[in-house]
């Protein structure tokens, strides 16, 4: 399984709206996709960053998701939330 985890800082005052892009068009969209197993946002517990964390059943899926005109109109609906962020990858054991 491939997985990436996307540290994400969040706009001052845009939390509320980064939640509501993920529950709504986005984790839609996502859920989906061929070979798709998991979506979660993690609001963190006191100050921090939020972690997304995406399961695909393999990377070639991940990106064939990434390349649709889905992914192109539902990701900048969760990324105009978002001041900046990091992606690390990983393949399950």
């Amino acid at each position: 399984m491939f997985v990436l985890h996307v540290a994400v800082k969040v706009k001052d005052g845009e939390k509320e709206m980064l939640e509501n892009a993920f529950l709504g068009s986005f984790k839609a969209a996502i859920s989906a996709q061929e070979g798709f197993k998991a979506a979660t946002l993690l609001r963190p517990d006191g100050a921090g960053d939020y972690s997304l964390s995406i399961a695909f059943e393999n990377q070639a899926l991940q990106q064939k998701w990434v390349a649709t005109d889905l992914h192109q109109k539902v990701w900048p609906m969760m990324e105009k939330h978002i001041a900046q962020f990091a992606v690390q990858t990983f393949t399950a054991v």
